[in-house]
């Protein structure tokens, strides 16, 4: 493994599966754009993972996820500054306390991917008001039955589907 920081983001390359893991924000950034691909030595590595607290704790007010991330491990965003975030359908698990204490989250959309959704992804997030998510209700209800605390501690909000809302 090598490591890596491009634009205030630290990257950990894989050499044998070619692809990189966001692991920490470096700089003083507050708006990141994560690249689909990173550049070493010539060689590209292609971004799959935001790693555990890759975020967490910082001055990060937005974010953009590329479509080539497939998850993101526990804590990624806890405690940042976001006020939205739109997980591409390319995600297919959100790891536990991701948006921890996010009081400034006010919406979420979540694509059509997510199969996973872990413990307290939203606890404490009390402004979170609005979740679309890219598929139906009957799908939603499956992904959130599998973890039954994924929204501890979060007040009211609406879970908009492609055929109804859950309230």
């Amino acid at each position: 493994m090598i490591e890596k920081i491009i634009d205030g983001v630290r990257y950990s390359l894989d050499e044998k599966t070619m692809t990189a893991e966001v692991i920490a924000k470096e700089g003083l950034e507050s708006d990141i754009i994560i690249p689909e691909t990173v550049i070493h030595e010539s060689v590209s590595y292609r971004v799959t993972i935001i790693g555990e607290d890759a975020f967490a704790y910082s001055n990060l007010k937005s974010v953009v996820i590329p479509e080539t991330v497939k998850s993101i491990i526990g804590g990624a965003f806890a405690e940042t500054h976001l006020t939205s975030v739109v997980i591409p359908d390319s995600v297919t698990d959100i790891g536990s306390y991701s948006f921890e204490f996010c009081e400034n989250l006010l919406s979420i959309v979540i694509g059509k991917g997510v199969t996973q959704i872990y413990n307290e992804v939203f606890s404490g997030c009390r402004a979170l008001a609005s979740i679309t998510y890219n598929g139906t209700m009957e799908q939603w209800e499956t992904i959130v039955s599998h973890s039954p605390y994924w929204k501890e501690t979060t007040d009211h909000y609406t879970v908009s589907c492609t055929d109804g809302e859950i309230v």
